[in-house]
This record gives structure tokens, C-alpha cells and sequence, in this order.
């Protein structure tokens, strides 16, 4: 019997989930500039041929893997943050689902968050969203919290941008160290250590 058009449209849908989760993997260990069509389609069991039929090259990829997977898991991690708060409370909280996440046995979500920490650094993909300024959407929400910590007193009055940097490398760091060395020999810092690069000490 043949398929029906609603059963080739599964069919296609889950080809392209299976293509994305294992590009996604390889970004997220070997970073963009290392990974190749040839282990993409190696590790997703499909054809050159299927992979060129949905992607015309790694940069669409990549594309769809931030617009697919990425941004839309990213946002449901970090539901239920307030955004109301206080920039130390709102930091606090952020650093909180980071650190759980990174604490955690869930490898995917942990390599779907790093691929989020180091889209700022992707500087010469076009497919990457930035705004007028050139910052990806984390990088400017990030430093808006930092800046209106600072302008409140509440964080170290360096500059903003120097402790965003800072504040996203460190999270970078410790997200690549945990997928590549495991669960089990990871040791995650305590907030307290990390929310210490922010905080201004009382007089």
C-alpha cells in the first residue's frame, strides 16, 4: 500500500530531527569549524545525497540546528526566571539552572547549552542573529543584567562588557569540561564562587 503525503511528511521530519541531533552532537564536541558533512552523515546513517538534499552546506546546518534545537530547548530550560528581579537575584537564578544542568546526568541538554554559551563566539557566520551592536541575544541580555547591576551598586564597577566575557567564557568553560571529562570526574564550583566575579563587597 502506498504512503499517504501526511506519512511521507513524518518520514522527512524525522530524518531531518535525526540529522540535526547528530549535527548538533558534533558541534557540540568538535566544534563548528571541525565537523564535516562526511561525519554528519556517518553518525545520522543517511546518504551525501539526503543530508544536500535538506542543507545546501555546514553553515545552513548549523543554522537549523540553533533554530531548531538550540534556541527553542535554551528557552524552556530557563523558563520561570523572573525577569523583575533584582540583577543579583536575577543572576543568581540564572547561574542556578546552569549549574543544576551542568551538575546533572542529562549529557544532550548540557551539549545543547554549550552550542547556546558559544554561538557569541561564531563571529563570521552570517547565520547567526545579532543586533545593531553585533551581540547575540545572550550576550546582550546578559550584559544588560550586569550593566544594571552595576548602575545599582549591586555588582563591581568594571566594564560591562570585560564582565560578560568573563561571565560566558567561565560558563563555556565548565559546560565543555563536563561534556568532555563526564558526569562522574566533573566538579562543579559552587555560585558563590562564580556569582564572587559580580558581586561588590559591602563597605
Amino acid at each position: 500500500m502506498p504512503k499517504s503525503k501526511e506519512q511521507f511528511e513524518q518520514i522527512r521530519n524525522e530524518r531531518i530531527d535525526i540529522i540535526l541531533r547528530c549535527a548538533k552532537d558534533l558541534f557540540a564536541l568538535k566544534g563548528y569549524e571541525a565537523v564535516n558533512f562526511d561525519e554528519v552523515t556517518k553518525l545520522a546513517k543517511c546518504s551525501h545525497g539526503l543530508i544536500y538534499h535538506y542543507f545546501k552546506n555546514k553553515e545552513e546546518l548549523y543554522e537549523a540546528v540553533l533554530n531548531k534545537i538550540v534556541y527553542p530547548e535554551c528557552k524552556k530550560m530557563f523558563e520561570g526566571i523572573e525577569c523583575d528581579k533584582s540583577p543579583k537575584e536575577l543572576m543568581s537564578n540564572i547561574l542556578d539552572k546552569v549549574l543544576g544542568l551542568l551538575s546533572s546526568t542529562n549529557d544532550d541538554s548540557i551539549k545543547t547549552l554549550y552550542l547556546l554559551l558559544n554561538v557569541h563566539l561564531q563571529k563570521g557566520l552570517s547565520v547567526v542573529k545579532k543586533n545593531e551592536q553585533g551581540r547575540t541575544h545572550l550576550y546582550a541580555l546578559v550584559e544588560g543584567i550586569i550593566s544594571k547591576g552595576i548602575k545599582e551598586k549591586q555588582f563591581k564597577e568594571y566594564d560591562s562588557n570585560e564582565l560578560t566575557i568573563s561571565l560566558l567564557s567561565l560558563l563555556k568553560g565548565l559546560s565543555f569540561t563536563r561534556i568532555h571529562i563526564g558526569y562522574k570526574r566533573f566538579k562543579c564550583p559552587h555560585k558563590e564562587v562564580i556569582m564572587g566575579i559580580l558581586i561588590k563587597e559591602e563597605q
